[in-house]
Order: structure tokens, then sequence, then C-alpha cells
């Protein structure tokens, strides 16, 4: 499963973008799972410098998260696609758990990946990198790395003013499943391998369900099928 599965991956790659997620078309932008530091939002304690991963910083578990069928299909299984699709770095206008770079002029030394914990099925469920479509975290253990961060004029430093460096990445959860209701768990952990020396975050999960076809992409296959008929 796993050799069909990676010789795909070109393949779904190219597939899969006629296919916008949930998110995208309902509230016209992409879910970000963020990561920053000091999760209690206060600075002074002791995990100033440790870094956490959190939907928002109000509810940091997300819910469980849909995957949509693709329409595409390996053997008998179908090819299924979350609607969360970002890494980003906290960025709260009231700078409690940014990473730090205030100075367009000097860029941070911290340098983020992420590290796969343990994947509930790590046959039927996978990762992949938006930019190149090529499979990424492949065993329990291994990193992917975000390589040096960028300046961003509109988002919020750790001063609560405007201008910060981040991470803005694209990483891609797919999943083979028979249909709908069938479940998948990826833990992770964020590192800094930067210079900074922020600790390793405590380990995060992430529930994804597969979900039936939305009903507005039946609904266009249903009178496309119709209008078929009558020609």
């Amino acid at each position: 499963m796993n050799r069909i599965r990676s010789s795909s991956i070109y393949f779904l790659s190219v597939c899969l973008m006629s296919f916008p997620a949930i998110s995208e078309v309902d509230h016209g932008g992409h879910m970000h799972t963020h990561i920053g530091r000091n999760p209690d939002g206060l600075w002074g304690n002791d995990d100033d410098n440790q870094l956490w991963i959190f939907a928002t910083p109000g509810a940091p578990q997300w819910e469980t998260i849909h995957m949509e069928p693709t329409g595409e299909f390996l053997g008998d299984m179908q090819i299924y696609h979350a609607e969360l699709d970002c890494w980003h770095t906290a960025h709260p206008a009231s700078g409690a758990f940014q990473l730090g770079g205030a100075d367009p002029a000097l860029m941070p030394d911290w340098r983020l990946a992420i590290q796969r914990i343990a994947f509930s099925d790590p046959v039927h469920f996978w990762m992949q990198d938006e930019a190149t479509g090529l499979e990424i975290l492949r065993n329990d253990g291994d990193f992917f790395f975000f390589g040096e961060p960028e300046w961003e004029d509109d988002l919020y430093n750790e001063t609560g003013t405007p201008g910060a460096w981040h991470y803005h990445i694209h990483t891609e959860f797919l999943a083979l499943a028979d249909g709908p209701g069938t479940s998948f768990q990826a833990t992770f952990a964020a590192l800094d391998l930067g210079a900074t020396g922020f600790a390793k975050s405590a380990p995060y999960t992430i529930s994804f369900q597969t979900v039936p076809e939305p009903t507005s992409l039946l609904l266009v296959a249903s009178g496309t099928w119709i209008i078929r008929r009558k020609d």
C-alpha cells in the first residue's frame, strides 16, 4: 500500500488542486494551526520559552477536522483531503505568544520544525508538502523543517505593534478510506532547530474524520446528470 501511495503522490497533488477545502469555500480562507511560545500567555515564568501548538488562544484544541472525498481512488478506497492545511506562527495583537522579532533588518535565530510523534493509521493516512507534492513525515520521529522565516508588515510582533517575522507553511493531510465515518489521529511536536533554543512543545493531537461529499457538489453532479439525460 505504501509503495502504491508513494508512486501516486504527484498524481494526487494535481488532482486535489480541483477540490478546494470546505474552509476555503465557506470562510474565504484556510485554517491555520498556530505555533507560538509561552502557553499560559503570561511573561516571567517557566513556560516563556516553551513552544506551543494551538488552534486559537481561546480554544487551543481543534475539534475533529473533516476530510472530504476527492473523487479519486486507489484500488477500491477513496482518497480524502482534510480542510486543515496550514501552519502559521502566532501573531495576536496582544503579543502574548509571539516567537519574537520586531526588526525587519534582523532575522531572528529561531528556526521551526514539526516532528511526527504518531499517526493512528500510517498506512492509510499521510501528509505531503503542498509546495512540492512530496510525502513528508513518513515515519515516527521524522522532522519537517520550515526553513527561514519571512518578514510581514501586517502581522503583530511581541511588542504588540505591526511588523513581524513569521512562517506560513502549507501541508496537506490525506487519507484512504472506504467511506465516511473513518477516523484518524496525528500527533506532532514543534521544535526550534535554530540558535534561540526554545523548548520543544508538548505533543499535540489533531483528530480527523472522513465525511460525505458536500451537498453543493452533489447537487451540481445531480444537475449535470439531469441535463445529460435531457440531451
